[in-house]
């Protein structure tokens, strides 16, 4: 068999710590490579696991999962913790690796010390070294080689620790970043054999986790006791910023500032408040910061501060002693407004969000400090349009103030215009649903997918079968979101996992992205009203809300100790003889097979299926008396979901929207059988008048 490489291991290691199946785009996306990588590996893995005798399931529209017990698992991460795998670095990630060996260090580094801990040869390394010069020309940093000495680099300490900066938030955003300083990320894969070559994680190993937390509660504090508060991406930056500081003054490197600048930072009340903080940091540290550090702290926080937070401060006094930057944004908009033939003027929203940003742009451009937008390739890929046109504007900026306007501040500019021109157009995006059964994964979905756009509405959640038989008005939609793959021409279809995953939210993020320019939105060509047809469909709502209400049950005595025992206890309750019993307990394994939907916020579990077992619709909750352990999740409540096969859809609709209320409160630790009984009503109750309505 092909020995096992290290993206397969990799792979491996991330579906062992995952309890339920992932796609191959998230695995890819984890692994920062392609799908296509990911699929070529998968018959790699799956010949691995079937030699240890493990099985690899792969569900389509949902993904791949390892199935086994927790110690089944545990043997797999033994077997994979042995297995020896061929370690092939990327040129990328040695020529990182170099550069950041050269970054930390003080004393210049043998090329024989690459050789032997990169396991390739001199040559490789030197190629290597010529492209770290490229990267180091375009801070002004030299790169020095010396034969029988070593290699070293050599430039003013401002532009190393700016390289520094930029290589830590390369591929991390700001979160990430505080979170690895705290030493917190969780589930990470194990890569022991690349972990030197993480640049994030080989600089900030440079700065002590217990140094951060310091820093940090100093500058809270200074945020509170000042009322200065700053912006989430500048806060985070100030605290990488004196955490390298610290660190390279106890390595005896010093900065030096232009002392007619540092004199004209003098003179602002930031100046002030950053020496009352270095004087903190100097005190917790037992380490003395130069008046040149204090000087760029200045920088930061004039740069970084969140500016009139209460609506009062801006309508007063905003307007008045920001008269200049009320101007350059004004004209920013009209320029954009006529290029676009938007009415843009009349959102104040916009002026106001786009001056107050503008303010601390323009004092980083100023001081030439680097503006970081880790959304600049996105903002490019997906708004082009707006991009151009908002490069375009920037240049007020610079016929007014005489600074040049990089993209990352464009970005910035892109967005804040792209929110008012999503206002102007205010369109709501009208959606479908569609699951295998039509019950709970669609509403659980739905519900999620309301909760996270609120530019998307829901207007129906359907099953596989209702949409193959043509019981659905496609037209009345903008496009399908679906559990698994649809082809209907001439309408999108979005696959996604049930649980809406972050590559599911970028998926319909890029489909309304498609749509925000078209000139033409799709009407909803209504049908005649049809009297008998609409009188039809309320006896329906109105049969499905009294079986609802009259078949639900609330258990909080029930003997279950296992997942298994909770689908036999289900199939006896809800049935009244042996043989429905036996059907009632296949058709919830057959819809079990499909995916288990966890509510870990609730701690539920929710066994949801339509069988000919069943001749009416149930809704019921079961407290267990003790917790129990589905796949690692633990367990106190189920949730239960029963229709009839053959139903009209009338009553899949109630039986969904009761669904769909329960996925988006956490009631279930909080509620008895009464108030659970009354909440549902409730749910009905408006249901059915705004039905009526």
């Amino acid at each position: 068999m092909k020995a096992l490489d290290n993206k397969a291991r990799k792979i491996l290691m991330i579906l062992v710590e995952s309890t339920e199946p992932l796609t191959t785009s998230y695995i890819a996306e984890k692994l920062n490579v392609s799908s296509r990588t990911v699929l070529r590996k998968i018959p790699l893995v799956e010949k691995f696991l079937k030699k240890h005798n493990f099985k690899l399931i792969k569900k389509p529209g949902y993904g791949v999962t390892i199935v086994g017990s927790l110690e089944e698992k545990r043997r797999l991460k033994d077997l994979l913790a042995g297995q020896n795998f061929k370690k092939k670095y990327t040129p990328e990630e040695r020529q990182l690796f170099i550069l950041i060996e050269l970054l930390k260090s003080k004393e210049p580094i043998k090329i024989y010390k690459f050789e032997s801990e990169l396991n390739v040869t001199g040559g490789t390394i030197s190629s290597d070294l010529d492209k770290i010069e490229e990267i180091l020309t375009e801070y002004n940093i030299k790169l020095i080689r010396k034969p029988g000495l070593g290699v070293y680099v050599e430039g003013n300490e401002s532009l190393l620790r700016k390289l520094m900066v930029n290589l830590i938030y390369k591929t991390h955003s700001d979160k990430e970043v505080l979170d690895i300083l705290k030493n917190s990320i969780k589930n990470r894969v194990q890569e022991n054999d690349s972990i030197k070559l993480r640049t994030s994680n080989k600089l900030l190993n440079m700065v002590d986790k217990k140094t951060v937390e310091v820093i940090e509660k100093i500058v809270y504090k200074m945020e509170k006791s000042y009322d200065y508060q700053l912006n989430d991406s500048q806060y985070v930056a100030l605290i990488v910023h004196i955490a390298l500081v610290i660190e390279r003054i106890k390595h005896g490197e010093t900065i030096e500032i232009d002392k007619q600048f540092l004199n004209q930072l003098k003179t602002n009340k930031e100046f002030d408040l950053a020496w009352q903080l270095s004087n903190k940091i100097s005190k917790a540290f037992d380490i003395k910061l130069p008046e040149d550090e204090v000087g760029y702290i200045t920088m930061h926080l004039m740069g970084s501060r969140k500016y009139f937070i209460d609506k009062k401060d801006v309508n007063e006094t905003f307007f008045i002693e920001k008269y200049k930057i009320i101007k350059i944004a004004r004209k920013i908009i009209k320029f954009i407004e006529s290029k676009l033939s938007i009415e843009l003027m009349q959102d104040d929203k916009l002026l106001i969000d786009l001056a107050i940003h503008l303010e601390p742009a323009i004092k980083r451009l100023t001081m030439n400090m680097d503006i970081r937008n880790p959304l600049l390739d996105q903002i490019k890929e997906n708004y082009p349009q707006l991009f151009k046109l908002s490069k375009e504007a920037s240049k007020i900026i610079e016929d007014e103030l005489k600074l040049r306007v990089p993209d990352t501040e464009v970005g910035y500019i892109a967005l804040h215009i792209g929110g008012a021109v999503e206002r102007a157009h205010n369109h709501i995006y009208r959606i479908i649903v569609v699951c295998p059964s039509g019950i709970g994964t669609s509403r659980l979905l739905s519900s999620k997918i309301e909760k996270e756009f609120l530019n998307l509405k829901v207007i129906d959640t359907v099953s596989i079968a209702e949409l193959e038989n043509n019981e659905v008005d496609l037209n009345a939609c903008d496009f399908i979101v679906s559990t698994v793959k649809l082809y209907y021409e001439g309408l999108e279809n979005v696959v996604v996992n049930p649980f809406l995953l972050e590559e599911d939210k970028k998926k319909i993020l890029n489909v309304i992205d498609r749509m925000k320019f078209r000139n033409s939105a799709k009407k909803n060509n209504a049908n005649r009203k049809d009297f008998k047809k609409d009188l039809k469909k309320n006896i329906n709502y109105g049969k499905a809300v009294m079986q609802i209400l009259n078949n639900f049950k609330y258990y909080d005595e029930l003997d279950i100790n296992s997942y298994e025992e909770i689908i036999d206890k289900i199939s006896n309750l809800y049935t009244d003889d042996i043989i429905n019993c036996k059907v009632l307990k296949n058709d919830i394994k057959k819809r079990e097979a499909q995916g288990q939907f966890i509510l870990e916020e609730s701690n539920a579990i929710i066994i949801h299926c339509r069988s000919n077992a069943v001749k009416e619709l149930n809704v019921g909750i079961i407290k267990l008396p003790k917790e129990i352990k589905v796949n690692e999740n633990k367990i106190n409540f189920v949730i239960v979901l029963l229709a009839p096969k053959d139903i009209e859809r009338e009553y899949i609709e109630c039986i969904s929207r009761v669904s769909q209320e329960l996925f988006k409160e956490n009631l279930l630790k909080n509620m008895n059988s009464n108030q659970l009984y009354d909440y549902i009503n409730n749910i009905l109750k408006d249901f059915y008048l705004n039905i009526k309505i």
